[in-house]
């Protein structure tokens, strides 16, 4: 039985209204969270490669780093074996039969090695973002590295031909302060759209970009300040039992406690894998963290200020059975209505099960029946 399943009959019973420091519901939560998954968004990386962290300074936040789309790879092979067909057929025309031989191999030979320049390049090519600039770092013997400000970003627009929509790349061009500079145009940038909302993002909303990060994991601070840390999981029953000295005072199957007022009766809640009394109800916690002993508050609540315990915490180890006891009475009138009991069970200020007695204490004049 859930405190928010409680249906008060007169108002005086809990779980009618949300009290104080209760948790919020998963769909109040799920309110706060809400995003639309429908845009793709581009995961943001954790570390720079050792290539690009050469030249971040220490206080630089990396934010992500592309290597040009394979098509400007594909781009470029192609021109490079066009010219390569022409001079091939050149030489096979033009040169002496004994000299043809050995130009062609000359030919094919320094293609192939300006192809492996071409693909080494394009592979240690990066554009590179972080939450100062932008830069371009490019070069396989003779390193060239262009930066620009983010500060310093008037424009910035990037241009898809059909193809790159086909392929997902297109060509940005980026206007800074100065005219001068490497950056202003740069070629086949993967995922245009992506990028394109990334760095606009970190020109006007930093904030959220660090948000995302998980660097402050902010989205995850909020949701611990609203539910608290995680729950501990558990498979078990919460059972009571009622005890005048020595003996067991029976329920009723409605649940109502037959007391004496002048008595004083002792309750005991048992946590334990399997139920060790009528009086029990499932203990389930599920979706958080797994350990060995979980820490468990239970409290005793009343309409009656004399009936009330605070809550006390009591430790549960796996597959074993943890008690605490409370004690009741003697009775304090008004004894009629019947004051009802409400034994809680709780992790961190959250109601995981509850159950509900109700203390049948006898009056002259009234018939119990």
């Amino acid at each position: 039985m859930s405190p928010r399943e409680i249906e008060p009959e007169d108002g005086a019973r809990p779980g009618g209204e949300l009290e104080p420091g209760e948790p919020l519901t998963e769909d109040e939560l799920a309110g706060l969270f809400a995003t639309d998954q429908s845009r793709f968004v581009l995961p943001l990386e954790d570390e720079p490669s050792d290539m690009v962290a050469w030249y971040l300074f220490p206080t630089e936040r990396f934010r992500g780093e592309w290597r040009r789309h394979p098509i400007s790879l594909a781009k470029s092979l192609l021109i490079l074996s066009v010219y390569t067909g022409l001079l091939i057929t050149l030489a096979a025309q033009r040169i002496k039969p004994q000299y043809t031989g050995r130009v062609i191999a000359v030919i094919a030979v320094g293609a192939l090695l300006l192809a492996a320049f071409r693909a080494a390049d394009w592979r240690l090519g990066r554009f590179v973002l972080t939450n100062k600039r932008l830069m371009l770092v490019r070069g396989v013997f003779n390193r060239r590295v262009s930066m620009l400000p983010l500060m310093h970003v008037t424009d910035m627009r990037y241009f898809q031909s059909p193809l790159g929509r086909l392929l997902n790349y297109a060509t940005f061009h980026i206007d800074g302060a100065s005219r001068r500079g490497g950056m202003r145009r740069v070629v086949d940038l993967p995922h245009p759209n992506e990028l394109y909302l990334r760095i606009v993002e970190e020109l006007y909303e930093p904030a959220a970009v660090e948000a995302r990060l998980g660097r402050d994991d902010v989205s995850d601070a909020v949701r611990e300040v609203l539910e608290g840390a995680p729950l501990v999981n558990y498979d078990g029953w919460v059972s009571v039992e009622v005890y005048d000295g020595a003996d067991p005072v029976a329920a009723s199957p409605d649940r109502r406690l037959l007391l004496d007022p002048d008595r004083v009766y002792d309750l005991i809640v048992t946590i334990a894998p399997s139920p060790a009394s009528r009086l029990a109800e499932p203990l389930a916690v599920t979706g958080g963290v797994d350990e060995s002993i979980v820490l468990f508050e239970v409290e005793v609540d009343s309409d009656r200020p004399a009936l009330r315990h605070a809550a006390r915490a009591v430790w549960v180890q796996e597959s074993e059975r943890a008690r605490i006891e409370f004690t009741l009475g003697p009775g304090q009138p008004p004894l009629w209505p019947p004051p009802w009991l409400w034994i809680r069970v709780s992790q961190q200020r959250r109601t995981l099960q509850s159950i509900e007695l109700t203390a049948d204490y006898p009056t002259p004049g009234r018939d119990r029946g």
